[in-house]
This record gives structure tokens, C-alpha cells and sequence, in this order.
């Protein structure tokens, strides 16, 4: 297994390993209909590719070895000192075995000079805050708007500084 650059033809399997994710991690908080709306909307393949394609960004995907993708991140420089990771996702059967934090550990290397990466999470995903708390992210303020997700669920806004950088 190992951490690339997603590339065009891996965009049919990026969608396909979101949908799986996101329905397995979020029916039961959203509930399936706003799952389905966000992986149709967000994660469509046209909305993949112009991620792909976007300036001062990171897109990488966890490579099986024989073609099967495992998880991706993508992640943006915001502005000159601050990047925002949109998305950290392991398939669910992946999950807990060090791929969230080697995707982590690869968008968070790729902005030299940004000092702070900031990432949003549900709230109520209490593993995934603990994930991002163990790897020096802290909460720095709570909100609700998910932009085309069009659902009221609380998130945490955290951020890690990036200036002294460590897995």
C-alpha cells in the first residue's frame, strides 16, 4: 500500500469509495437522504475532477498495490498561511490500521510555509474528533453551515499549527 496523486482514471473509484464511506459514517447522524444529496453534489465526478484540477492543492488517494483505492484526502491552500483539508476518508473496512494518518500526514507536508491547516468535523463523529485531537488538531470554534450539504448538523472548526510539524 502506499500514498500517491490521484490521477483522472482514479476518480470513478474515489466516488465510489465516498459514497461507501460516507454512507456507512453518516446515514445514521444526516440521515440517507442528505447523505445521498451531499455524494451526489460535493462528490460527483465532475466536482472530483475539478479538485484534481484546482491550484495549490492536495489530492491523494491510499493505493492497494493492485488498483483497489483504500482512502483519499484532499486538502487546499486558503491563503498564504492557512490550508483547509476538505476531506479524509478510509474505507470502513481500512480503517484503524494507520491510513488516516498517513493521507494526513501527506496533505500536511505539501504546503511549505502554511502554518495552519484547518479542518471542520461532525461533532457528534466522536472517533474522528479524537483522531484529528491526537494528531495535535484543537478545536477553535463550533458552526453549522455545510455549504451544499444543507443540513444544520453542529461541527467542530479545528486546526493544527503546521510550523512545528509532527505526525
Amino acid at each position: 500500500m502506499w500514498v500517491r496523486t490521484a490521477r483522472e482514471e482514479d476518480l470513478q473509484a474515489v466516488h465510489a469509495l465516498l459514497a461507501e464511506t460516507w454512507h456507512s459514517t453518516f446515514d445514521s447522524v444526516m440521515g440517507e437522504g442528505t447523505v445521498a444529496s451531499v455524494i451526489e453534489t460535493q462528490f460527483s465526478i465532475s466536482s472530483l475532477r475539478e479538485k484534481l484540477k484546482r491550484p495549490y492543492s492536495e489530492f491523494v488517494v491510499a493505493d492497494s498495490g493492485d488498483g483497489t483505492l483504500l482512502g483519499m484526502a484532499f486538502a487546499s491552500q486558503t491563503d498564504d498561511s492557512v490550508a483547509t483539508l476538505s476531506d479524509l476518508f478510509v474505507r470502513p473496512t481500512e480503517q484503524v490500521q494507520g491510513l488516516g494518518t498517513m493521507l494526513l500526514a501527506e496533505v500536511e507536508m505539501a504546503f511549505p510555509g502554511v502554518q495552519v491547516m484547518r479542518l471542520d468535523v461532525v461533532e457528534r463523529q466522536t472517533e474522528a474528533v479524537s483522531f484529528f485531537n491526537r494528531k495535535g488538531y484543537v478545536a477553535v470554534g463550533r458552526g453549522t453551515d455545510w455549504g451544499a450539504a444543507n443540513c444544520d448538523e453542529p461541527k467542530l472548526i479545528m486546526e493544527k499549527s503546521l510550523e512545528t510539524w509532527d505526525l
